[in-house]
């Protein structure tokens, strides 16, 4: 998989990731805007953002013209805001390449951001949060990562905000977050899939003249850890579910790699320990999942899951003792399991035009590098026993464990 860079005279970085033989191209621009970025009076804004790119342009003024165009192409689409960064992105034909790179462009420089469609989409976000308050397999994640740095001075932590928070969403707050956070050399556009670098002159006919932001700077963010450790939330739920968490790594850490295989071990698929000894051993839970993240500033490793309620000493318990334990018994036959699982899953990614991008994209807007994906996988490949048990006894410590626990009492 090679890719090719280029560079507009805005600062835009473009991506083309060619794999001859798909009928599929993905287009997808990244920016580095994001809730990590946001201030007490903007939390939610990031995420409010994204959903206010497809409700009309000047070209196109209302939702349902851009959703009928993209319909009668048969393609797909979506868009996501994290932590660190925003993304939109297109499916479609190889034909339609360039259709998708002018449809985004309008989109994301075009926007009008009408007042009725702002108020309307209040609504919209502020039922996805209800959502998310009611199914907390969806929502505990979120509560988690605003537990452990919530504290911070700038940040919002749950990206899709509060309530309160989207209550005062207005048209003018809307605006004057993006135009201060935009700027053209923290946007990345890549295409994956039946393309060659010829494309790249679409993506100069569309992107060169955006020019919005030129010269904005991101704001310095201090993340700061929870000192507490425990938080109860008491909802009115059948289940009951919980979060546990330890500091992790930052994204730049050269243990990135060994920390990947420790999670593969832990809990990252079907066979791993915790999946094993909470779901079929013990029949506890359905679910058993892994949690983490790991910014410039900070990372945690985490784990969450429903159990019966009177089951949630016994589960959290589990995972206790089983960061431990796993610092004394940890097999060989496991590290290479977990290496042989990740190599596997990646190689059937890579035929997805949307992991190509995503990958690629993610890696130039947060790095500023070009992704190897061979030889990211060697250094999987390298990580040994040694490597694994070092990162466990540095970060599983249990005066270290946070958690949210969501109860009914």
């Amino acid at each position: 998989m090679k890719t090719n860079i280029f560079k507009l005279k805005n600062g835009i970085r473009v991506a083309i990731v060619p794999v001859p033989g798909l009928n599929s191209v993905t287009t997808e621009v990244f920016f580095k805007i994001g809730s990590k970025y946001e201030t007490k009076s903007e939390f939610g804004i990031s995420h409010f953002l994204e959903h206010m790119a497809f409700k009309g342009t000047k070209k196109r003024p209302l939702a349902s013209d851009i959703n009928k165009e993209i319909d009668s192409k048969g393609a797909g689409y979506n868009a996501g805001t994290g932590h660190e960064m925003t993304s939109y992105y297109i499916t479609t034909t190889k034909e339609n390449t360039s259709w998708a790179l002018e449809l985004l462009s309008d989109m994301l420089t075009n926007s009008i951001f009408d007042k009725d469609e702002v108020l309307k989409e209040k609504g919209v976000i502020m039922e996805e949060i209800r959502m998310y308050q009611d199914n907390p397999m969806m929502g505990l994640s979120g509560e988690l990562t605003k537990f452990l740095y919530g504290k911070s001075k700038i940040g919002c932590w749950d990206i899709a905000g509060e309530i309160k928070d989207i209550e005062g969403v207005t048209r003018d707050k809307v605006v004057n977050y993006r135009n201060k956070l935009i700027n053209p050399e923290n946007i990345v556009v890549v295409l994956a899939g039946n393309v060659d670098s010829t494309a790249f002159g679409e993506v100069e006919k569309y992107f060169s003249e955006f020019s919005l932001g030129v010269g904005n700077v991101l704001p310095k963010i201090e993340v700061s850890l929870n000192a507490e450790k425990r938080k109860e939330i008491i909802r009115q739920v059948e289940q009951g579910h919980f979060a546990m968490a330890v500091p992790g790594i930052v994204r730049n850490d050269k243990r990135k790699y060994a920390f990947r295989i420790l999670d593969l071990v832990l809990n990252g698929n079907s066979s791993s320990r915790l999946y094993q000894k909470i779901r079929e051993d013990k029949g506890l839970a359905y679910y058993v999942e892994s949690v983490g993240e790991s910014f410039v500033e900070a990372g945690y490793w985490g784990i969450q899951s429903g159990v019966k309620m009177n089951k949630l000493d016994e589960a959290m318990d589990i995972v206790r003792n089983e960061l431990v334990e796993m610092q004394n018994n940890l097999k060989e036959d496991e590290i290479q399991r977990a290496k042989d699982y990740l190599l596997g899953k990646t190689k059937l990614a890579m035929d997805r035009t949307g992991y190509l991008a995503g990958l690629v994209g993610e890696k130039l807007l947060l790095d500023g590098e070009v992704v190897n994906l061979e030889e990211e996988l060697k250094n999987y490949k390298k990580v040994t026993k040694t490597d694994v048990l070092g990162l466990a006894k540095d970060i599983f410590k249990q005066d270290e464990i946070r958690e949210v626990v969501i109860k009914n009492k």
